[in-house]
């Protein structure tokens, strides 16, 4: 008579283990060793579990250096005298990468008759710059608003 092989599960009945090794192999996670950050200050620890329980917070994002317009009417002189800014024509150019600053502020007052360079201005600012004569790149006030501009300084003077 022919013997029929009985199935593995009925062959290990009694047997811990069911020919698994550990007790705890065969649950179906494989070899997952947890789930998430588990283990990671144990079994799963690298260089990128390192901050591992730290809060973070948001840095503060990098402003641009700024001047007010007061403060480049008074250090004109020394920039021209340095070669740091230079006369073409009837204008001073003024050029903001070679001064460490990205953007002019309205604050003061100028008389000269700057062209900006590789650097912003407010809206103020610019218009200030154009009511004096002179040129800022970008910006939408034209010589009509400037003037107007200019009447409106006169009449709070």
């Amino acid at each position: 008579m022919a013997r029929r092989e009985r199935r593995k599960k009925n062959k290990m009945r009694g047997h811990r283990t069911h020919g698994a090794g550990n007790k705890k192999n065969r649950r179906g996670k494989g070899v997952r060793g947890g789930v998430g950050k588990a283990g990671s200050h144990k079994h799963k620890f690298s260089k990128y579990y390192v901050d591992f329980g730290v809060k973070r917070t948001f840095k503060a994002r990098q402003k641009e250096p700024t001047i007010n317009l007061e403060e480049v009417q008074v250090r004109l002189g020394g920039w021209l005298k340095a070669g740091k800014a230079r006369k073409e024509g009837v204008h001073f150019v003024v050029d903001g990468k070679a001064l460490g600053f990205g953007k002019v502020l309205s604050r003061g007052s100028i008389k000269e008759k700057i062209r900006l360079e590789n650097v912003k201005a407010s809206e103020e600012a610019a218009r200030k710059i154009i009511a004096a004569g002179g040129i800022v790149p970008g910006a939408e006030a034209d010589a009509s608003e400037a003037e107007e501009f200019e009447a409106e300084e006169e009449e709070e003077a």
